[in-house]
């Protein structure tokens, strides 16, 4: 794909974290794309070794080939650590952001968003061995466990009434401590639990209930002092799902690797830069 023109884009200073800095830096330099993804969620976005793998690694790439960065050297997929709350207005340390944020019934004002490029809705995970109905009002008094600063985690104490709930940072922690008997449920979006339960050590040790709890919509955030990358990567994620790269995507890294069963059709209509 020929290199498209497109203007540097400006890093905002300040960052507090000197890793982030140096890759805010490097991007500017090279006029690359730095893209926050997840290095830690099977099936959408995992870092092993060298290697990054997951839809969201894959549609990052192909929106960003979209953009004009074809190759290695054009992109860069900086990861996005938990906790994964819905963004607000102020600076990121990316240029754009394909790491499961989702925009709750309200989203966020001034914030610069495009989407929804996923679909998914809350779910719970038991150990493999539990039998009978899950559901929300089957674990009063139970012990639930959530990843901290999420907007699930923050409407739980609505969602399980009666449940003893417990956060931790990541949703490794809840799943480990899951197998070990120390709670007794782990709620989360349905496909990050689906991702675990189809990877070692979690594959066949737990297991995904299928809760109908909600639909979750996930959007892209662009940086918010770039308007014009905004609508380019709206035209990006439209373009994807036309001609057919969302879901030849998400067949090879959600479906082929057995974290969900189907296709299903792409989120639509996209709607583009609400902070704007």
């Amino acid at each position: 794909m020929p290199r498209t023109s497109r203007p540097r884009h400006r890093r905002t200073a300040g960052l507090a974290v000197a890793t982030v800095a140096a890759l805010a830096t490097a991007a500017c330099g090279s006029d690359s794309l730095v893209v926050g993804v997840s290095f830690d969620r099977p099936g959408l976005g995992l870092r092993v070794l060298r290697d990054q793998s997951g839809f969201e690694s894959e549609l990052a790439r192909d929106l960003g080939a979209r953009l004009g960065y074809p190759g290695k050297k054009d992109l860069t997929l900086s990861n996005v650590p938990e906790p994964r709350a819905t963004p607000t207005k102020g600076a990121v340390p990316y240029d754009l952001l394909v790491a499961a944020y989702a925009t709750g019934s309200t989203p966020p004002t001034g914030v610069h968003l495009v989407g929804p490029y996923l679909r998914g809705g809350q779910d719970i995970a038991v150990r493999a061995g539990e039998r009978g109905e899950v559901t929300p009002g089957s674990l009063v008094g139970r012990r639930v466990c959530l990843v901290d600063g999420t907007h699930l985690a923050r409407a739980a104490g609505s969602t399980f009434p009666g449940a003893r709930l417990a956060y931790r940072r990541t949703l490794s922690t809840c799943l480990t401590e899951l197998r070990q008997g120390t709670v007794d449920a782990v709620s989360d979006e349905g496909l990050a639990l689906r991702g675990y339960a189809s990877e070692a050590p979690f594959k066949g040790t737990i297991r995904v209930v299928g809760a109908e709890m909600g639909t979750i919509d996930y959007y892209l955030r662009v940086k918010d002092e770039d308007a014009e990358l905004c609508g380019r990567v709206k035209t990006a994620l439209e373009e994807s799902i036309k001609d057919g790269s969302w879901s030849r995507l998400y067949a090879d890294q959600l479906v082929k690797t057995g974290v969900v069963a189907d296709v299903p059709a792409p989120p639509s209509p996209v709607t583009g830069c609400s902070g704007a």
